[in-house]
């Protein structure tokens, strides 16, 4: 059977990854492949190499070969979360019920990780096919389970943004992408979200199984997908899901081989991906700015802190290196100004140091544990005062405490502030992001295209028009 051209999704790459702060080899620059173009080990780990980047969201700009995950992954789900706002214009993800399904940035959050997943199914179904004498030892296996965690990443980004994922009885889950695709398959419905939730796990379980125990930390191991499982069960929010949840992070924690930074300001700004707390980061192209522009584009901010933003860092040592002057206009993103400004970080150890203090909480576990875990954090972001957290007494009012650390900590990282947000009462996100409206424009609209493209997908989520 032959495969389609796929807008060079998966080994149109003339670039990869970094792999030892060196290029690999690079498979055929033709986009189209038809029969095996993985034949052997070494085949197979070039074609992962691209399978990363595509997770990273590799392309061209302006000439430079470049990693270009900022914009979908840190600003446009801060500006979700009314944290940030674009000051040349306004855009509809300042008001959530005004996105609309030809918006270019839905068109674009909903086709890369698509193509990251089709990349990934070309790696499961070639790399399954090969016989076990092609490989070294574990690597054949260890190899799929990176592919599926690079698939479960992608299912699960496309359930975070266009699947009722609060809701398990829901139809408007994801439309999964299981098999590489062909002329036979393009036409497919979306699958409930019960149902899209038990096939991400299943591949984190297998990747959990069979991924290599240790990597560079621009690569996946057991430990992210670990860690990304952790992240999913907090997404399902089911009382089973958190005990899970603890006991993963406890895990990553007690037996993993992260630390975490002593300083949270040297891993911005000068440490990058030598810092020990970084799970998994994406390492930049040669000569990329495309990051830089995105904040501090020819000395004038990129985006704008909005007041919810401040707030948050009134009283905090981190507002000065977190928002401020570029150039000579006021309440610019500073998070990323340093020698490491085009370095990514897709997961933190303090990610699981906070999910695993929000998951003590929500399973009615001991306040004073959750508050261990979130001092632990703070310390380390240059908090010495406790008081405010010593204070608190209820479950609620720690919920709360938690959210707005996740919210300061991983702001612009993985858009960990707006699902966060989103676990929270709806009147609570209506106090932070007042544009949300309803549960409804908690989720975005899948693009017109899809539509028009495959007739077979189903509904439009509620509240948007497919046109």
């Amino acid at each position: 059977m032959k495969k389609l051209i796929i807008y060079s999704m998966f080994f149109t790459a003339s670039v990869f990854l970094i792999a030892c702060k060196k290029e690999l080899n690079a498979l055929p620059t033709q986009s189209k492949v038809e029969g095996n173009a993985i034949i052997d080990q070494k085949s197979a780990e070039v074609a992962l190499n691209g399978v990363y980047l595509r997770f990273a969201q590799g392309g061209d700009d302006r000439g430079t070969p470049s990693i270009m995950w900022a914009s979908d992954h840190e600003i446009l789900p801060s500006t979700l979360a009314g944290y940030v706002t674009y000051p040349y214009g306004g855009s509809s993800f300042d008001e959530n019920a005004l996105i609309k399904s030809t918006d270019y940035s839905v068109a674009n959050l909903w086709s890369a990780p698509y193509g990251l997943i089709n990349a990934a199914n070309g790696i499961i179904e070639q790399v399954s096919a090969l016989a076990d004498d092609k490989f070294t030892g574990a690597r054949k296996a260890e190899i799929i389970g990176e592919a599926r965690l690079m698939r479960a990443y992608g299912h699960q980004y496309l359930l975070r943004y266009f699947a009722q994922f609060y809701d398990l009885s829901s139809n408007y889950g994801v439309m999964l992408r299981k098999e590489f695709i062909t002329t036979n398959n393009i036409a497919q419905k979306r699958s409930t979200v019960k149902d899209s939730y038990d096939f991400i796990l299943s591949d984190l379980d297998a990747a959990i199984a069979d991924a290599p125990l240790v990597s560079a930390n621009y690569y996946g191991n057991k430990w992210v997908a670990k860690g990304l499982k952790g992240r999913i069960l907090m997404m399902r929010g089911q009382a089973a899901d958190y005990t899970q949840v603890i006991s993963i992070t406890k895990d990553i924690i007690q037996n993993g081989p992260y630390q975490l930074e002593p300083n949270l300001h040297d891993l911005f700004s000068t440490k990058g991906l030598d810092s020990k707390e970084v799970m998994i980061g994406l390492y930049p192209k040669p000569n990329q700015v495309n990051k830089s522009d995105v904040y501090f584009y020819r000395n004038e901010p990129g985006y704008l802190a909005t007041a919810s933003l401040k707030s948050l860092f009134q009283n905090d040592p981190r507002q000065s290196w977190m928002i401020g002057d570029v150039g000579t206009t006021p309440d610019g993103i500073l998070k990323y100004q340093g020698s490491k400004v085009e370095v990514c970080y897709p997961m933190r150890l303090t990610e699981i140091y906070l999910l695993e203090a929000e998951a003590i909480v929500r399973s009615g576990g001991s306040l004073n544990d959750a508050k261990a875990l979130l001092k632990t954090v703070l310390q380390h972001a240059g908090i010495s005062d406790f008081s405010s957290l010593d204070n608190v007494t209820g479950p609620d009012a720690m919920l709360i405490q938690i959210y707005n650390e996740t919210a300061k900590n991983l702001s612009f990282e993985d858009g960990q502030e707006w699902s966060a947000l989103l676990r929270m009462p709806l009147s609570f996100v209506l106090q932070v992001k007042p544009a949300v409206k309803d549960k409804d424009h908690y989720i975005l609209p899948i693009p017109k295209d899809e539509f028009d493209r495959n007739p077979a997908i189903g509904d439009q989520n509620p509240s948007y028009s497919k046109n």
